[in-house]
């Protein structure tokens, strides 16, 4: 048996014992109050002048009181008025109290009658009446003293319910009170792997339910907070989507292995996140091969000021490279990022649509690994600018090729999008025919290694859905979604990255790789959800508006247009990918930037989704302008 299994053995166990003495100090208490009730209740009777022998009576009450207190407890045990931790209870439990009582007196009344002739054991029934009575008053006051008197417990900050019912969340529900602005938990709810449905008790309190009762149990209980002990992306965004319109402060400890290894160690709680939300494991990435790749080299990163890659470098940094070098064309964003690099990072001010700067700057520099992760990304502007996107990310990728290659690089790596899939957007177009250079950078035969790696959105990264929601949340709405049933792949730019770092590793010979992005997430649901990690409640305190689909999207996107095979590494998969050759490939391209650098649109557009689609002869004859051809009109 494993460590887990004996843990799990050993708490189970924990947990049926300490029922088990609650049930039997209840049950102790419970005879002690019967025992007084029918004691009262003969002790009234008696004070009536005209009793004769009141010894009698008292022989006859001590001879029934056995009895009389196994129906009671027997007729409780029946109605569930046991295993339960009434401090917590609510009118369920109430109305198990009236109807244990009620079949007791019942009982007793019945037996009281049918015994008094043939036994000769009289006890009045006015003392049974009274003491069924008393017995329900005195056993209500015992189960619900502390929510009559709850006011008492006020002041000892929020009321709060652990989702998780794991050793951590009892170790994290006996530290609540270390919290900022205190705490009391209510109990606990069980996650998607929490203890067995028959364990009703952990660490004293209660287990309420599992993630399913969340909105019963935060109504019943007067919940303040929820708590999610551990950070499986699952149970996050399943407590999220059943609280979208409940009024509950939503906080999550991620660092749990903390809290029970050190009973001092600070208690890392916080709001949940919109990043907490995504359904993956944690990527394992192979620290030895990207050490490899980069220990002692010279690294070059375009788009360096960007959320990808200002990333980049911040994770190449850690690797000890001799020299990393940060290019883009905004000053501001590369003065900013410049702030945030935990090490030395060389900046280089200049535009990959510029090829003799470029050239200059590889020269000067002579990397030995490149990142080019400049581009322009936002579908919608590119959709009335295709020149544009030509221009940067189709031009700047051939520059950047061609002025590594010169340099003698020795690993070029290019950040692609899902977009370039089955392209109905220049941006897609574009990102798609930038992938078709690195795949035929291996007839170059120079001894570089070019590779793709293609991915979908980053969450916060520039033009990403996020920050936009946020800031017409802030602005209190409306929250503009464009269809119910978009949906899209979402990554976090850590985890992204670290990913592009593997695929660079693992490249040979001009690979296309795709990144595993878990499962596609629906555009209404993240803005449900961010409203709702915001303090607020959907359709109530934000609208949320449909605006229907901008030029060049789509309702779903896909990482691949085909079979894929695997790698290393289980997260990475290679694409094929087919060019129509080097030297075709470098005609057309040449014929799509005169065409963009004239400013004709129309057959801008219209050669770029045929080089996307690959629909080059081999001799390649110039594209003829389409004239008033619609863009996107590609099939």
């Amino acid at each position: 048996m494993s460590h887990g299994a004996n843990g799990g053995s050993r708490q189970s166990i924990s947990l049926a014992a300490s029922r088990v003495r609650v049930d039997i100090a209840f049950a102790a208490v419970d005879l002690l109050i019967v025992v007084a009730a029918y004691t009262v209740g003969l002790g009234l009777r008696m004070l009536d002048p005209l009793i004769g022998d009141v010894r009698a009576f008292w022989i006859d009450l001590a001879t029934a009181l056995p009895f009389i207190v196994a129906i009671h407890l027997v007729a409780n045990a029946l109605a569930g008025a046991y295993g339960r931790v009434w401090e917590y209870a609510s009118t369920s439990e109430a109305l198990k109290l009236v109807a244990a009582n009620g079949g007791a007196s019942a009982s007793i009344l019945i037996l009281g009658w049918a015994v008094r002739d043939p036994i000769g054991i009289v006890i009045p029934f006015s003392t049974l009446v009274v003491g069924g009575l008393l017995s329900f008053l005195m056993m209500g006051l015992v189960r619900f003293r502390s929510r009559l008197f709850s006011f008492r417990q006020k002041s000892e900050g929020p009321l709060i319910l652990v989702v998780g019912s794991s050793a951590e969340a009892a170790a994290f529900a006996r530290r609540a009170g270390e919290i900022e602005g205190g705490g009391r938990v209510v109990g606990f709810v069980n996650g998607h792997n929490g203890s067995p449905s028959s364990v009703r008790l952990l660490a004293d309190l209660p287990i309420l339910g599992s993630v399913e009762d969340i909105a019963a149990v935060v109504e019943t209980e007067g919940v303040d907070q929820l708590v999610v002990v551990g950070g499986d992306p699952g149970v996050v965004r399943d407590v999220v989507d059943r609280c979208l319109e409940i009024e509950v402060r939503l906080r999550i400890l991620p660092g749990v292995q903390s809290v029970m290894q050190d009973e001092r160690a600070p208690l890392d709680l916080r709001d949940i996140k919109v990043e907490d939300l995504l359904v993956r494991e944690p990527v394992i990435t192979d620290m030895s091969l990207v050490s490899e790749l980069l220990r002692d080299k010279t690294v070059l990163v375009t788009g360096g000021g960007g959320s990808i890659g200002s990333e980049v470098v911040r994770q190449v940094l850690q690797h000890k490279p001799d020299a990393v070098w940060a290019l883009d064309r905004d000053e501001t964003l590369l003065h900013e990022a410049r702030l945030r690099w935990p090490g030395p990072v060389s900046s280089v001010l200049a535009d990959v649509r510029d090829g003799e700067a470029i050239l200059r700057v590889v020269e000067r520099i002579r990397p030995d690994v490149v990142f080019h992760a400049a581009a322009l990304k936002h579908v919608p502007v590119l959709e009335d600018y295709p020149e544009e996107a030509v221009l940067t990310n189709v031009v700047g990728t051939r520059h950047m090729i061609e002025a590594g290659s010169r340099a003698g690089m020795e690993r070029f790596v290019l950040v692609s999008t899902d977009k370039a899939v089955d392209s109905t957007s220049v941006m897609g177009a574009s990102k798609r025919v930038a992938e078709l250079l690195v795949k035929a950078g291996n007839e170059r035969r120079d001894g570089c290694i070019y590779t793709a790696v293609r991915f979908g959105n980053v969450l916060g990264s520039r033009g990403s859905v996020i920050p936009t929601f946020i800031s017409q949340i802030r602005a209190g709405g409306p929250v503009t979604v464009t269809d119910p049933f978009m949906t899209r792949y979402f990554m976090t730019v850590d985890e992204s990255v670290q990913l592009v770092l593997q695929a660079a590793a693992l490249a040979k010979d001009s690979e296309v790789f795709i990144l595993d992005m878990g499962e596609p997430v629906r555009i209404e649901d993240l803005a449900r959800r961010l409203i709702r990690l915001a303090g607020l409640l959907p359709d109530v305190d934000i609208e949320i508006k449909y605006t229907g689909i901008r030029p060049g999207e789509k309702l779903e996107e896909s990482l691949a247009d085909g079979p894929v095979d695997t790698t290393a590494h289980p997260k990475i998969f290679e694409v094929p990918l087919a060019h129509p050759g080097a030297h075709v490939l470098a005609d057309a391209v040449a014929d799509l930037e005169e065409a963009a650098l004239q400013g004709r649109s129309s057959q801008v557009v219209s050669m770029l989704g045929q080089l996307a689609q690959g629909r080059l002869e081999a001799d390649h004859p110039a594209v003829e302008a389409v004239g008033s051809e619609p863009p996107l009109a590609w099939s």
